[in-house]
């Protein structure tokens, strides 16, 4: 049993690493099994399908960090706090997890049905789901004259950019600059605290 946990495993981050290499479209379940050490049977046999595969994983990865979004929208009792708070737990995850950021960007490049088809599904299976959750607040924090959106369409458009693209983006940067972007503890601090900032400058009233 053991050795049957362990190659699924093994399967599930090869597969991780082709898919954002690759994308949904231009992975191949042979190399997959090559790179695992496995045979390819035993890839359909766990997941049945290199779709399944590839929902498995963006699903188990989406799991790991929507609980942090719904705690971060439940403890956030000012917009202050929320914008503090929310790039925090998207930089933080996203640095740790960058292959599911760059697997994630590939698919809202090439088919983003691939994505958003398995965003549909969890949240649809979760009570007090975050969208939810941050509708309420944001319709709150606008009558009461905290923030200047009123819109959540418009105020996740500005955030979650900002954090992805600062996990993306490092490279380009660094060839605009000729410089090399050390990303260390300290670069994402202030990362969160420059992104913090620029939200709060810009929609708080």
């Amino acid at each position: 049993m053991k050795k049957k946990q362990s190659s699924k495993q093994k399967i599930l981050r090869v597969a991780l690493k082709e898919f954002a290499a690759y994308g949904l479209g231009g992975a191949r379940v042979e190399r997959i099994a090559r790179q695992a050490g496995v045979n390819k049977a035993m890839i359909f046999y766990y997941y049945s399908s290199k779709q399944n595969l590839y929902r498995v994983i963006i699903k188990k990865s989406l799991l790991e960090l929507i609980p942090k979004i719904q705690e971060t929208i439940v403890v956030s009792k000012s917009p202050e706090q929320f914008f503090d708070n929310l790039p925090k737990v998207y930089i933080h995850y996203f640095s740790q997890k960058q292959e599911v950021i760059k697997m994630i960007g590939f698919e809202l490049i090439q088919d983003p049905d691939n994505i958003t088809s398995v965003v549909r599904d969890i949240f649809s299976n979760i009570p007090e789901s975050p969208p939810g959750l941050l509708k309420n607040k944001i319709s709150i924090w606008y009558k009461k004259g905290l923030i200047s959106e009123p819109d959540p369409v418009h105020l996740i458009l500005n955030i979650l950019p900002l954090c992805i693209f600062s996990i993306l983006g490092t490279p380009l940067v660094e060839a605009i600059l000729d410089i090399k972007i050390k990303n260390s503890g300290d670069f994402i601090d202030n990362r969160i605290n420059s992104i913090s900032n620029l939200l709060k400058r810009g929609m708080l009233k």
